[in-house]
């Protein structure tokens, strides 16, 4: 088995499709595209974590890089610590929201950002080429760099559209064991929020307390505990804290579809302008960005390609319907901590309001996410759907359809091997008839 490479980097199952062999030669041609300097590291908890990460370490040093070791940290902690005028890149060590068994390496330049397709094509250039491995004279030293947690905390503080400070309100994390847990419950207490933190670690086979993914299907026990605990709101985050979802104050789990629209609600109040999500986002975002007079852009599923759309429309704010929520001027990375700051701000900007009053005045929609197996290329796949469908909205990542109220995505995956059907309309009956068709289009492909 091989492990997976996209813009989202370059992840699989410990021992099976990602090894410590992969890890290494990975790492060590991150570290010749970067040049010779400082990398940083930080990894999530995963029970493969440390492995992997002695694997990049070792990588990086054999072709002259200097890991620097940031520990635990979030990814978005990674990307703000990679930006420092020291640093040529970093990697985060995480497989975000897939299982333990699995692990990744997400790979970031020295501006903040995954990635970007030029420099993935050098660097599977790089992987075919042979190794320029250092001598003892040049090989890298290792070092620790604490404290960076601290520095991104501040980063967010500093942004003008914080309100640290007023009403306190209480707060319910569910950290799933993950990276965010120091991060949350430090950021919480700097905004004047009270916290109660569940799931705090991981299990000791390496397992996460829940499914891995902050989704509504994961989070009926972060809802009950804001109901015992009548808290404010629940938090819910992914293992590598780059991600956020919500519960209100009734235990109502309003999930990371939200996210993002709630925040972009919010900031474009205070400074209006274009915002970006991806082809895959809930048309919230629309909804959200109308009320200010302002418009939404959309890009490919990844991170990477929202930000370099919101670089092409000059956003500010935008991010993906998974619960990333990107704030350029903080960074431009998926951020829990904004996304926890933009909710908290609007609290109390708004008194007397609620999440659940927040969430109510927006339209309501349904959405419908299934996935299977991608035992064919792709091409094949897209074929089948232009013959059922016709010509799509936008082709740059799988198919994308505008519907009368609302919009079909059918598209292979960048994080497992599966094709996957997103819709969202007003109407589930016309979610249940593009369904239906994109079953008979899998079937007939597989008997073919």
């Amino acid at each position: 088995m091989k492990p997976i490479i996209s813009g989202s980097g370059i992840r699989g199952i410990f021992g099976r499709s990602l090894t410590v062999r992969n890890a290494a030669e990975f790492a060590s041609a991150f570290g010749v595209l970067s040049g010779r300097g400082n990398i940083v590291i930080g990894r999530d908890t995963r029970r493969s974590g440390p492995a992997v990460e002695a694997a990049v370490s070792a990588g990086l040093m054999a072709v002259g890089c200097n890991p620097v070791h940031l520990g635990i940290v979030p990814t978005p902690t990674v990307q703000l610590e990679a930006m420092d005028e020291s640093v040529r890149g970093g990697i985060s060590i995480t497989s975000s929201h897939n299982p333990g068994e699995w692990n990744a390496l997400k790979l970031i330049g020295s501006d903040g950002v995954f990635l970007r397709s030029d420099a993935r094509s050098r660097l599977m250039s790089i992987l075919d080429e042979e190794v320029n491995w250092v001598d003892y004279q040049s090989v890298g030293i290792p070092s620790e760099q604490p404290g960076s947690i601290r520095r991104h905390i501040e980063t967010i503080l500093n942004i003008p559209w914080i309100v640290s400070k007023g009403k306190r309100f209480k707060a319910v994390l569910d950290v799933t064991g993950g990276a965010a847990a120091v991060f949350a419950v430090e950021l919480l207490e700097e905004l004047g929020i009270d916290s109660v933190v569940i799931n705090p670690f991981i299990t000791q086979a390496g397992d996460f307390p829940r499914n891995a993914a902050p989704n509504a299907d994961s989070l009926k026990q972060l809802s009950e505990k804001v109901v015992r605990e009548r808290a404010d709101i629940g938090f819910a985050f992914d293992p590598d804290g780059d991600r956020l979802a919500i519960i209100d104050e009734n235990g109502r789990i309003i999930g990371e579809d939200y996210t993002v629209a709630l925040a972009m609600d919010y900031v474009l109040s205070l400074r209006p302008g274009n915002a970006v999500v991806n082809l895959s986002t809930s048309r919230l975002a629309e909804d959200a960005a109308e009320r200010h007079g302002c418009r939404v852009f959309r890009s490919p599923v990844g991170e990477v390609n929202v930000v370099e759309e919101m670089e092409l429309r000059d956003a500010l704010i935008g991010g993906e319907g998974n619960g990333g929520v990107i704030d350029r001027v903080c960074h431009a990375g998926r951020d829990s901590g904004v996304a926890m700051a933009c909710v908290v701000s609007f609290l109390r900007s708004n008194p007397g309001a609620t999440i659940g009053s927040w969430v109510d005045s927006f339209p309501s929609y349904s959405m419908f996410k299934y996935k299977t197996a991608l035992t064919e290329e792709f091409e094949r796949v897209i074929e089948g759907f232009k013959k059922e469908y016709g010509k799509a909205d936008d082709i740059r990542d799988g198919l994308w359809y505008i519907r009368e109220k609302g919009w079909m995505h059918i598209r292979p995956s960048g994080t497992e091997p599966v094709v996957r059907f997103i819709a969202e309309n007003a109407s589930k009956d016309a979610i249940e008839k593009d369904f239906r068709s994109f079953r008979k289009v899998m079937e007939n492909i597989c008997v073919e």
